[in-house]
């Protein structure tokens, strides 16, 4: 017979875990626009027409700023090519000759000395060509670096989220020229425009880069006159285990623009016929993918009649597409993904580049063949750190290199000595400065030495000196070498050798009347900026100053005009040239203080929204904690009850003073918060003020009486409570850390101080239970618990010693995450130790689940002891695949070969998280209990003589007894089920080393569940959920760190986004590097609920009478977790707002905040919604019924031992 009962309480949980969310997330979004504002994007666009300054002679009014020095252009970007990678070091042939062995100790590193024709045409054509270091400006993600290269502006932080989902550039920039009416040679149509690469291209220029083929085929829409056609050919960019699509999109298709078309050969003589065949077939074995050439791009046969290429149209043929293309945009990403794959330090960049090397020797081919004066751009976007990430600051990812080729001669020996003087002069002027005395070194001088190359031969090597640009600097180069005006929002200076060697340009240098348009034109924007906005920003000492420097250059360049004016002749003279170099550095030094200050101070900070957003996250960390407080006295639903009209008036009081604040904040210019932002902000404060006030005053005289008064200090004094403080005083300790930068970027070495400090403690609980006046029961316990402290402070230990360093951290930090220090992809050492974790983790959870007799049920024995290990086997055996390919298997070696196992690894992925989530968790939703009958035989009979009395007996007694075994721990092993479905899908996700660390924390997660049940016992406390969820939290951070993250971009593992697909999927990528990520603290959170429901019997009387007071206990535990990652969180945000001048702002503070979010964002969720308002509910909610079942004689096994 089954008992009514009523149902489980939950409206309560979900309507507080609703608000509590909501609450956090209003408070980030807050802070964040107020911390992590854009700059200011102005509308206005360069004109042709229209010079920057005001002053101008009638010849200035032409329609072209600067005569263009080139009709053509070839942009050829190789994603992540570092500077080292571009140099070349005769020294380092000789050192590493095949004849002398390499010294002892050193090797020659795969991607020196692998770009051997920039070499050499540097060396035999010096006029035509230079090679610089393109300084990046963090952070250093692709999308990031096109908006600079094309715009010439600096980003903002934030910018650095939005690398996966780019928005279309509205600013102006070199793209928008091209393609806009009237900057043709002859002034009325756009430029012909070839695109074929990387698809963020696209992204953010969905205009610029749209293709016109289709509409060339209708008449009546085309007219070239006016449009200039477009060949537009984007490739998936975010796949970064495919290290040829990309390439191959692009070199099998730059032959129709740089070859001439095959019908065309037939009008050649033989032998050049010859030479273009042979080099069409080059181009054809570049390609690694061959079925790349069966796209309809390459028409019906492409390898016996191009003229049926798709790339054709009605009104522009194959010969069109050869002779009258303007600019030409190529985007690989090769180099890039290799890094990414398998670092720089592998076989497989050295083939990369070598493939890189021969299609620039092609294309240096077909310019040298061209009679149109033709640049060709080669550069990086970005560099590569020493495991083949970028995204940050250290040298190796902001040091790109720029190298630039013509057909025709554009630095002569003259011109170049020019542009030194000029350097030199410009260099002395910025060091003089007041402003200039705090700028980057690579803006105070032009010249930088390549440590790179020396360091990775520990200084064997002497470093060479080379020029040095910020990458914005091309912006303007390229625009006006094109005859295009500069971009309206430009900051970067002009390459001086790009135009010192023009004279008579306008009837004055090259050089000063291209410095003059660029520095006229920042001022301009400069001026505009101020004028668009009263918070603009710009202290009142930067303004002085950028207008003192520039009035100043144009002072003199007004000298220099009057000196030449009545003879034309006198700029041949040397000492005028001299006051022209002058001139023309003053320019320059205006450039780079505007530059350099820009760089330091561009933060656009709302106070208003920072100190709106750390007050809703104040007030949320207070009310989490206050949850758990008012749990232990009333129900969640008579907290909602009693809360939600006031809350409800409170929020309404709060928008109303909200808005009003706003029209005085703005009206006066002190914020630019909008009254959308002011109401939300209202709405936050005041529900959550209201909830807090009402959380902590009290609602009865019961409710706030301590019984037994007289015990108050020695109940404070008990070892219990001294546990509680020295948790809450762990959690406060981990967010002062972030008061120091040191403190911040070693938060790893600080977290495991926390996690030892509080299992110290723990220790000395269990010694304290064990005193010898306590019971034996009490006794047995704490050395239990005594033995688990004891496996956690090993286990923590050999944690730390797993992990990857911050750029800060060097050199005193040595990276372990991937076996040996200087590899970037897993060791097959660390893939093999994985394995054992397939044994390992069943076996302890079975081990655990043995002392309650649960690991006898037929859930346990099916799942846990078969299913969870063949699921973790098949993620263990795909990593050593894995591991296998990137270290041995020819695929990495060879650039297009398919990898040998990758078929079976992606099968292996998804019957691994398949097992788990269609298996695991399918088995748990529909009978999560471990429970097992077991019958009993009756006893045996007497042999005795029978009396009456005895046969009496007899027949009282059972004839069989039923068994319940696992009743005593029914509602903690019926979850633990589902933690291990969890804990699957995560230990796919991880690398080996971080699946081995992922084991270890779950591991310690049960240790540190049975030290603190067993610490209730020995102490018989009534609650110690502060020190547990205290200690799952902080082991959560620890884990991170072991998993092989920091707290900076870089550090994101963004090649286990490919796990189980072959193709780009933005959501399911996205999920998988979000589990990779934040994997720790989603496990943690999930094991949360088993702090109370562990060893909790199936007949509890509590939750049979009050199941809404088991339900409070559930939550109560929950929000002191959250409120953990809470008090971490507010005080990232805080230290990053009153940090915001720091000099470290942007490199440490700011990312910590940025992590920060979802950290805690994805721990209250999965802790409130899924964990204990999902997982745990349900469990009870079956237990209910379950529990209550009569009838059937039960010997209750307790689980104790």
């Amino acid at each position: 017979m089954v008992r009514t009962v009523a149902a489980l309480p939950v409206r309560g949980l979900w309507a507080l875990s609703t608000v509590l969310i909501l609450a956090s997330v209003a408070g980030f979004w807050l802070f964040s626009r107020g911390f992590l504002l854009t700059r200011m994007v102005l509308p206005q666009h360069s004109l042709p027409s229209t010079l920057p300054f005001t002053n101008s002679s009638v010849d200035e009014h032409a329609n072209e700023w600067y005569p263009a020095k080139f009709e053509r252009a070839i942009i050829l970007v190789v994603d992540a090519m570092r500077i080292d990678f571009a140099t070349w070091s005769d020294e380092l042939n000789t050192t590493f000759s095949a004849s002398s062995p390499p010294p002892s100790g050193h090797r020659l590193m795969p991607y020196h000395n692998r770009l051997p024709i920039i070499n050499t045409l540097n060396t035999e054509h010096p006029e035509k060509t230079m090679l610089y270091r393109f300084r990046a400006d963090p952070p250093t993600t692709t999308l990031q670096r096109l908006k600079g290269l094309t715009t010439g502006q600096l980003p903002t932080f934030i910018d650095a989220g939005s690398n996966f989902a780019g928005s279309a550039i509205d600013e102006d920039n070199w793209l928008q020229a091209l393609r806009r009416p009237s900057t043709g040679p002859n002034g009325k149509r756009p430029r012909n425009l070839v695109f074929l690469g990387d698809d963020t291209w696209s992204s953010l220029f969905p205009h610029e880069l749209s293709d016109t083929q289709a509409m060339e085929q209708n008449d009546t829409l085309w007219n070239e006159g006016s449009r200039g056609w477009a060949r537009v050919r984007p490739f998936p960019s975010l796949n970064v285990w495919d290290l040829d699509t990309v390439d191959d999109g692009v070199f099998s298709r730059l032959p129709f623009f740089l070859l001439p078309s095959e019908s065309a050969e037939r009008d050649m003589a033989p032998q050049a016929a010859a030479d273009v065949r042979a080099k069409r077939s080059r181009w054809r074995q570049l390609v690694r993918q061959q079925e790349m050439l069966l796209h309809p791009d390459f028409g019906v046969s492409s390898q016996s009649n191009a003229s049926n290429s798709g790339m054709v149209s009605a009104a522009v043929g194959l010969e069109q597409l050869h002779n009258d293309w303007d600019v030409i945009i190529a985007h690989g990403l090769g180099v890039d993904h290799c890094g990414h794959r398998y670092g720089p330090d592998h076989p497989a960049i050295s083939s990369k580049l070598a493939q890189t090397n021969q299609a620039i020797e092609l294309i240096i081919d077909a310019v040298d063949r061209s009679d149109k004066a033709t640049a060709l751009y080669v550069f990086g976007d970005h560099g590569m750190d020493p495991k083949g990430d970028h995204g940050g600051d250290s040298p190796r990812e902001v040091d790109a290199a720029l190298w630039i080729y013509s057909n025709k001669a554009w630095n002569t020996k003259e011109g170049k000595e020019r542009s030194s003087r000029v350097l030199e002069h410009a260099s002395a002027l910025v060091k003089n400065e007041p402003l200039g005395a705090a700028l980057d070194d690579d803006l105070k001088s032009g010249w930088w030495l390549n440590t790179h190359l020396s360091d990775d031969y520990r200084k064997l090597l002497e470093p060479s000196e080379l020029r040095s640009i910020p990458q914005i600097d091309l912006v303007s180069s390229l625009s006006l070498t094109l005859g295009l005006p500069i971009p309206f929002n430009n900051l970067g200076a002009v390459i001086p050798e790009m135009f010192a060697s023009d004279t008579g340009v306008g009837g004055e240098w090259g050089l000063l009347r291209a410095l003059r348009l660029n520095a006229a034109q920042t001022m301009r924007y400069l001026d505009t900026y101020v004028e668009s906005s009263r918070s603009h920003g710009f202290s009142d000492d930067a303004l002085s100053a950028w207008k003192l420097l520039y009035q100043r250059a144009e002072a003199s360049y007004q000298e220099l005009t009057a000196l030449v004016a009545n003879n034309p002749k006198a700029r041949q003279q040397s000492h005028v040239m001299l006051v022209e170099e002058r001139v023309a550095a003053e320019y320059y030094a205006f450039m780079r203080v505007v530059l350099g200050t820009l760089r330091q101070m561009w933060a656009q900070f709302d106070p208003a929204l920072i100190i709106a957003g750390l007050a809703v996250l104040i007030l949320t960390t207070v009310a989490l904690v206050a949850v758990y407080v008012r749990s232990r006295h009333i129900s969640l639903e008579t907290m909602v009850a009693r809360m939600w009209k006031q809350c409800a008036t409170g929020g309404f009081i709060g928008v109303v003073i909200g808005r009003a604040l706003s029209i005085v904040l703005v009206s006066q210019s002190i914020s630019h918060i909008s009254l959308f932002e002011a109401s939300a902000a209202g709405l936050a404060i005041g529900v959550m003020a209201t909830s807090c006030t009402l959380l902590f005053v009290a609602t009865s005289d019961d409710e706030l009486s301590i019984s037994r008064p007289g015990s108050l200090c020695t109940r404070l004094c008990s070892p219990a409570a001294l546990l509680n403080t020295t948790a809450c005083v762990m959690a406060i300790m981990h967010g002062l850390a972030f008061m120091s930068n040191s403190f911040t970027f070693n938060e790893d070495g600080i977290v495991l101080y926390l996690a030892q400090t509080l299992t110290l403690a723990l220790v000395g609980t269990a010694l304290y239970s064990l005193m010898p006046s306590s019971p034996s029961k009490q006794k047995a316990a704490g050395l239990r618990a005594l033995l688990c402290t004891s496996l956690i402070l090993v286990l923590n230990r050999i944690a730390s010693y797993s992990t990857v360093c911050r750029e800060e951290q060097l050199p005193g930090c040595t990276p372990t995450f991937y076996g040996l220090p200087s590899a970037s992809i897993s060791g097959v050492p660390l893939a093999v130790a994985n394995l054992a974790m397939v044994w390992l983790v069943p076996f302890v959870v079975l081990r655990v689940l043995k002392r309650s007799q649960s690991h006898r049920a037929m859930i346990a024995k099916l799942w846990i002891s078969i299913g969870m290990r063949i699921s973790m086997g098949m993620s263990a055996v795909y990593w050593l695949l894995d591991s296998i390919d990137g270290n041995y298997s020819s695929s990495a070696m060879t650039p297009g070969k398919k990898s040998d196992w990758s078929d079976l690894r992606i099968v292996l992925a998804r019957m691994a998280v398949g097992i788990a989530l269609g298996g695991g968790l399918a088995a748990w939703y529909s009978s999560p209990f471990c429970l097992d009958v077991v019958v009993s035989s009756p006893p045996s009979q007497p042999t005795g003589p029978v009396t009456r009395s005895s046969a009496k007996t007899q027949a009282s007694m059972p004839q069989h007894t039923a068994v319940v075994l696992g009743y005593g721990n029914a509602f903690g092993a019926a979850y633990l089920v589902f933690v291990t479905v969890v804990f699957c899908v995560l230990y796919l996700v991880q690398q080996p080393m971080g699946g081995i660390m992922i084991s270890l924390l779950f591991i310690k997660l049960l240790l540190c569940i049975e030290t603190f049940d067993s610490l209730r016992d020995a102490l018989a406390a009534p609650s110690l959920l502060p020190a547990q969820t205290s200690m799952m939290a902080i082991l959560a951070y620890l884990d991170y760190f072991s998993t092989g993250h920091q707290f900076t971009l870089v550090s994101i593992q963004w090649s286990t986004a490919f796990i189980g697909i072959r193709e780009m999927q933005l959501v399911i990528c996205g999920v998988i590097v979000a589990l990779n990520t934040l994997g720790s603290f989603i496990l943690a959170s999930a094991c949360v609920p088993m702090a109370v429901l562990w060893n909790e019997s199936l007949g509890s009387r509590v939750l049979k009478l009050a199941p809404e007071s088991f339900v409070a206990r559930l939550a109560g535990a929950a929000t002191l977790y959250a409120g953990y990652h809470a008090v971490v969180a507010t005080s990232s945000a805080v230290n990053a707002a009153v940090f915001r001048r720091h000099l470290m702002v942007w490199k440490i503070f700011a990312p910590r905040f940025m992590f920060a979010v979802p950290v805690f964002l994805v721990s209250i969720t999965v802790v409130l919604l899924v964990a204990t308002g999902f997982a745990a509910m349900r469990v009870l909610r079956l237990g209910i019924n379950v529990g209550n079942v009569r009838g059937l004689p039960v010997a209750k096994d307790s689980g104790r031992v």
